[in-house]
């Protein structure tokens, strides 16, 4: 983890800029080709919402705007983040969840299915510090439905700068598997492209076995 030295920060007037805004953050809605991934994770017995999810999170751990967070008015580059998804109940609540990203799957999916386990054992939101975490992307998924846009509830009076990915129903397209995804990033942070570059790694990463 290490502060941004703004006095030569290619983003500084940017930053600047939109950290003024009551609402700074802007958001981009395409769709992902899931049909690899969702394959592989019925041929090797996986859980396609973890794959999709370590995998988003490893395209995203890539790029350094995304591990951008504003601590204390300064940006703080963060060595790694991690996922905070929302995870739903059988009784129609849901709750928030920490999942520490690993590089190995397995690790990984470990993780997830013990959170998930925790959540649904629970009730209320379950706002730990875990799950209040600032070195974090805010995921949730919204598998009922098609979209092609998105709004998400936000608090003005408090401080965010955590990206927000939300992924949505998957669908048929011919032969293909497909996927809507929201991203939404703070603008002084990150920008269309940095936006852009990670949907193209994800689409990457979910291509690939590996």
């Amino acid at each position: 983890m290490r502060k941004i030295d703004k006095s030569d920060w290619i983003r500084k007037e940017h930053f600047d800029f939109f950290n003024q805004f009551d609402e700074p953050y802007f958001g981009i809605v395409s769709e992902v080709d899931c049909t690899k991934a969702y394959h592989y994770s019925k041929e090797e017995h996986l859980s396609f919402f973890s794959l999709y999810l370590h995998r988003s999170l490893k395209a995203a751990n890539s790029i350094e705007e995304f591990r951008y967070r504003i601590v204390s008015e300064d940006v703080t580059v963060f060595d790694e983040i991690h996922a905070s998804p929302t995870i739903a109940r059988e009784d129609g609540s849901f709750g928030f969840s920490y999942m520490k990203y690993d590089t190995d799957f397995t690790s990984f999916n470990s993780n997830v299915k013990a959170e998930i386990k925790a959540v649904k054992n629970s009730s209320g939101l379950r706002l730990n510090d875990e799950a209040s975490r600032i070195n974090v992307i805010h995921y949730s998924s919204i598998p009922w439905i098609k979209f092609s846009g998105l709004t998400h509830a936000r608090n003005y009076k408090i401080g965010d700068s955590a990206p927000k990915i939300t992924f949505g129903k998957m669908f048929d397209e011919g032969d293909k598997k497909k996927m809507n995804v929201a991203v939404y990033v703070h603008h002084g942070l990150a920008d269309a492209s940095h936006i852009a570059l990670f949907l193209d790694r994800f689409q990457k990463l979910l291509d690939s076995k590996k």
